[in-house]
């Protein structure tokens, strides 16, 4: 599994905000899309650099020509001359690994590293489709033609069957073209069905952090969107909104940035309408975060560093009980939790990493 729950491992810890939001730009530099995309094409005996932008180019394009009979989307040249990836049209990322001749677990490796998300998120049509072909080595054109079919399939009302469960089915028990497209159509879900076992998690911690707010005498509920709001002012810091008055405090990476929930995000999250798995993640690790150090007490190092552990533990239980990726030590985001939990405030720490960003 590609993680490592102690930010420690390869670099000496930073303790303070600044250094903490420093730290999530290096990281963000260390693990860019063009350095992975390089190291696959020397692998494939194409001598390049990430720098080489436009020979990588050229070869990406061929071999969505020759590796997958189709020719190479603009959404992914992008990605190749010098935009971040997206995970949205997550189509997009498998044929691409496709055209790079990964296999199961290098397809995994490249979606946690070089994506910077998980792959395999099989309650959806096109992840299905994708971990069938990938791990029964079916070629780009059966996933194409399944792909098609599928479209007229209609989702399940209901998620009456867990993930890992589907996971297991489609690499473990199906080695059939028919049947997998029949189990498919009696597991195809919409987004609202996906990782019901996160939004439920996230309902969960969210009652616990309106219950500290309302607690608060101070606070006087006027409506569910302004007690939303609270619970955001609770995660992130009431600092946390941009100042275009004043120059930010600290600079953070678009990987740690985007998808943050806000209020109306988290209006959706709770009333079960459209989320992505980026911003349902980021919010259950946040929540999670705050509910475990509005608990925890660090009285002296030996506490705040059992306490860490602890902290990571259960954050990856919870993630992998929902079918989402655990704590990645190179992504900008988990690596500031993770920072922020080896300092005597973790709380404190946080807003501060997040003040005017």
């Amino acid at each position: 599994m590609l993680r490592n729950n102690d930010p420690r491992a390869q670099h000496r810890l930073p303790d303070d905000a600044a250094g903490i939001a420093a730290r999530a730009c290096e990281i963000d530099e260390q693990y860019d899309f063009h350095i992975g995309l390089s190291r696959r094409l020397n692998e494939l005996g194409v001598s390049c650099t990430p720098d080489d932008r436009e020979l990588m180019l050229e070869e990406v394009k061929r071999r969505y020509k020759s590796r997958l009979g189709i020719s190479c989307p603009r959404t992914v040249q992008e990605w190749v001359r010098d935009t971040t990836p997206g995970t949205v049209n997550r189509r997009n990322n498998y044929e691409l690994c496709m055209a790079l001749e990964l296999d199961f677990e290098g397809t995994a490796d490249f979606f946690y590293r070089w994506f910077m998300t998980a792959p395999w998120c099989c309650k959806c049509r096109t992840d299905a489709v994708f971990l069938y072909c990938i791990s029964h080595k079916r070629p780009y054109s059966a996933a194409a033609k399944m792909l098609e079919e599928a479209q007229g399939f209609v989702p399940q009302e209901e998620a009456h069957t867990d993930t890992l469960t589907i996971f297991q089915t489609i690499v473990d028990r199906i080695g059939d073209d028919e049947r997998f497209m029949e189990y498919l159509s009696r597991h195809c879900y919409g987004n609202e069905q996906q990782f019901q076992i996160a939004r439920a998690r996230i309902i969960e911690e969210t009652e616990l952090i309106k219950q500290r707010i309302l607690s608060d005498s101070c606070f006087e509920a006027a409506s569910p969107d302004r007690l939303n709001s609270a619970v955001i002012g609770e995660l992130m810091g009431w600092r946390y909104q941009p100042d275009r008055n004043s120059a930010p405090v600290h600079r953070l990476p678009k990987r740690y940035t985007a998808s943050l929930p806000n209020d109306v995000t988290l209006g959706k999250i709770l009333s079960g309408s459209k989320a992505s798995y980026e911003t349902l993640r980021k919010t259950l690790m946040l929540m999670h975060f705050y509910n475990f150090y509005s608990e925890a007490e660090n009285l002296n190092e030996q506490d705040t560093e059992a306490n860490a552990t602890d902290f990571a533990e259960e954050l990856n239980e919870v993630l992998e009980s929902c079918g989402m990726a655990p704590s990645l030590n190179f992504h900008p985001f988990d690596m500031v939790l993770l920072c922020c939990s080896h300092t005597l405030e973790p709380i404190v720490t946080f807003f501060d990493v997040n003040e005017r960003n």
